[in-house]
């Protein structure tokens, strides 16, 4: 039976050609460090950019050996959510 692949499980989601979640991450911690490298230390703000470029370059190397590196946080994420027990029992009876 022929399936349909749908062009968003195909081409997930990408800025720059890095996954979404991992390269919004990398914004968020340069810039914060940003924030707080000029406030307390007077730091040029160039050398965060320059950071921020070098990160997005090895999330985008990352990217193109598994595209899918938003889809494995989000899917990882899930996972380590605690479950709680239905019933007292032994076993893996579980409900999310």
């Amino acid at each position: 039976m022929r399936t349909m692949i749908l062009r968003v499980v195909a081409e997930p989601p990408q800025i720059f050609w890095a996954p979404v979640l991992p390269a919004a991450g990398n914004v968020l911690i340069n810039i914060t460090l940003m924030m707080f490298g000029i406030m307390l230390c007077n730091l040029n703000p160039i050398l965060f950019f320059v950071s921020l470029a070098i990160g997005h370059g090895i999330i985008a190397g990352h990217a193109v050996r598994d595209p899918h590196l938003s889809t494995l946080i989000t899917a990882w994420a899930e996972t380590r959510r605690k479950s709680a027990n239905l019933i007292a029992t032994r076993g893996n009876k579980y409900a999310a």
